[in-house]
């Protein structure tokens, strides 16, 4: 099963020995914030110049102002560092943006240049992250900067309510147990539609997130094979904005490298 970027990647090989030329364009900078838009168009025109003859500029102008046009206005300044152009006119556009760095580079041949993505990919793995408290759960995966929430996941399931104890009821250890038995079944839920879940998802690790009392609770709640790839926690509320999530969870997983 492959990722969405492999998937697409997959789908540039049908361009390899084209009879029509296609150019290649890598943009970007190192360091931690987005490149800015206009060293972004510097170096563009400085690739340009460096790797195109005067023909090959006004065979490709149409092209190269398309792209100029499009950092300009659709360029995600927010979160990418890389921005990647396959042209050819009308035979050829295509763009992907990563959260990584690559090199910047222009290549013109018959075929797209994608070795430089290739060879990135593996750095980058596919992950998961469970978030629990003692109600709710959410799901999320995480690969090449982009995060997910699968909230279809846990759609269907509603915790079971935590019956009235009354006075009688409650003496001795058994409102204890009645609590454990309770959260006992909410984990075991969870860790089913979590595996579930995974299963051909690609997934190389996992990530638990929420409340710090239930994370090895619920790591002892997943199947062996599952609970193997549970590296990493961070502690948060269950209404944690998407965004942070995807912070916490990068955090967690760039210690693991």
């Amino acid at each position: 099963m492959f990722t969405k970027i492999e998937e697409k990647i997959k789908k540039l090989e049908k361009y390899r020995d084209s009879k029509f030329p296609i150019l290649s364009v890598y943009l970007g900078t190192e360091g931690k914030k987005s490149p800015n838009i206009k060293i972004l168009i510097t170096q563009f025109h400085s690739l340009i110049n460096k790797n195109l003859s005067e023909k090959e500029k006004t065979f490709f102008k149409k092209d190269i102002e398309k792209i100029e046009a499009f950092i300009r206005d659709a360029f995600n300044s927010r979160g990418d560092r890389t921005i990647v152009f396959f042209v050819s006119g009308k035979n050829l556009w295509k763009v992907l943006d990563f959260e990584f760095f690559l090199p910047p580079i222009l290549i013109l041949s018959n075929s797209p240049y994608v070795s430089s993505i290739v060879n990135k990919l593996p750095e980058y793995k596919k992950y998961m992250v469970l978030l629990i408290d003692r109600k709710r759960a959410r799901l999320f995966t995480v690969h090449l900067g982009r995060i997910e929430e699968h909230e279809d996941v846990f759609g269907v399931y509603v915790p079971q309510k935590v019956k009235q104890i009354n006075e009688a009821w409650a003496r001795g250890d058994k409102i204890l147990r009645h609590i454990e038995d309770h959260l006992h079944w909410h984990l075991q839920k969870i860790a089913k539609l979590t595996t579930d879940f995974a299963k051909d998802k690609k997934i190389s690790f996992l990530i638990i997130g929420g409340h710090k009392v239930l994370f090895t609770k619920m790591k002892n709640h997943l199947p062996k094979d599952l609970a193997k790839k549970v590296k990493g926690n961070f502690v948060c509320e269950l209404n944690i904005p998407l965004n942070n999530v995807f912070l916490k969870s990068k955090n967690v997983a760039s210690s693991l490298k």
